[in-house]
């Protein structure tokens, strides 16, 4: 709690020097910058706060588990030292070592306050995964961008980031984004505007046949080059591009100042749940570490190493797969995921 409240005076620190910046300098960068870092100390506070929270539950229901009789490991056990019977009921006085086995996984076994904690990891990577999703912009290139406007799919753009006098004469390069819509989820892409003679092979049309860094370099405003594929694009200008660089499997995160807090706080309770989970279902520990380093390892591990309601169980539990078998799985993954992504 001492770790969230000190985010929390950073947060109301950056947020007065945003409010101070944004009457002086209204949408300039350092409005965004203290904006930006407003929120992140806002998301760091929130991730303390929520790791205090698991801290004191971890606490309570550890407690609650060792203070309650556990009905799975007291049924139909045999009559011992101790045991005594009031009509049919048998009381027997079973060891608290005794309700869940350490060593090896069980098949049923009881739930474990852990296993509340893997539920709730596996409900917060799907909405931050969909938020990625819904809220962010697909990486894209221009080509995309002229094919999307030339077929009539999009019929309008945003364009970030142009020269500061537009009438005025320039020359150098200057970085452009194109962002659009096209379906359900919006799209970004990258150029390079180049005034000067000798920086571009553009050809007559301005189209470009060089790239630096994977981007393509125009000779003229990507404004207008897309308005010579579809004269009645409409075209809407912005003077700050997007902020975000962060991309995660081919998506551009929104506001990763919070959703990079917020995924590193859901893999260290993965990382701790993992050491921490009774014997694993499925995979060992060590499988289950490599398979978390995979975007839904999280959510893996959250829904088969352990008991969940609605899934079935193992019929032999003892049969795992190694770590070996987890490293292998989890580079196969990565490599089509990251292809895929392409």
């Amino acid at each position: 709690m001492a770790a969230a409240a000190v985010f929390m005076i950073a947060a109301g620190n950056s947020w007065h020097l945003w409010r101070s910046v944004e009457s002086i300098e209204p949408g300039s960068w350092w409005s965004h910058h203290h904006r930006d870092r407003m929120q992140f100390w806002l998301a760091w506070s929130g991730v303390a706060g929520l790791a205090a929270g698991v801290v004191w539950a971890s606490r309570r229901w550890g407690l609650r588990a060792a203070s309650e009789p556990d009905p799975v490991s007291t049924q139909n056990a045999p009559l011992a030292g101790g045991a005594s019977a009031v009509g049919s009921v048998v009381v027997v006085d079973v060891p608290s070592t005794t309700r869940l086995d350490w060593k090896v996984p069980t098949s049923p076994r009881p739930v474990h306050w852990t296993d509340r904690l893997r539920w709730a990891l596996s409900v917060g990577w799907v909405a931050l995964l969909l938020v990625g999703v819904f809220a962010g912009t697909r990486v894209s290139t221009f080509d995309d961008a002229l094919a999307a406007v030339s077929s009539g799919a999009v019929r309008e753009v945003t364009v970030a980031a142009g020269p500061e006098n537009p009438g005025a004469e320039w020359s150098g390069y200057l970085t452009q984004e194109v962002s659009w819509r096209e379906g359900w989820f919006r799209h970004r892409a990258e150029v390079t505007w180049s005034n000067s003679p000798s920086g571009t092979d553009a050809n007559t049309d301005g189209l470009s046949t060089s790239e630096t860094n994977g981007v393509p370099v125009l000779g003229r405003d990507v404004a207008d080059v897309l308005r010579d594929a579809r004269p009645a694009l409409v075209v809407h200008r912005t003077d700050v591009g997007s902020l975000s660089s962060t991309t995660f499997l081919g998506w551009y995160l929104p506001a990763p100042q919070v959703l990079g807090p917020l995924m590193l706080a859901g893999a260290l309770l993965l990382l701790f749940l993992i050491l921490n989970v009774p014997p694993t279902w499925r995979l060992t520990r060590w499988a289950w570490f490599w398979v978390g380093f995979t975007p839904v390892g999280a959510i893996l591990f959250a829904l088969f190493a352990g008991p969940t309601p609605g899934l079935p169980r193992p019929r032999y539990p003892t049969e795992r797969f190694g770590g070996l078998v987890g490293f292998v799985a989890s580079l196969l993954a990565g490599g089509l995921l990251h292809w895929g992504s392409r």
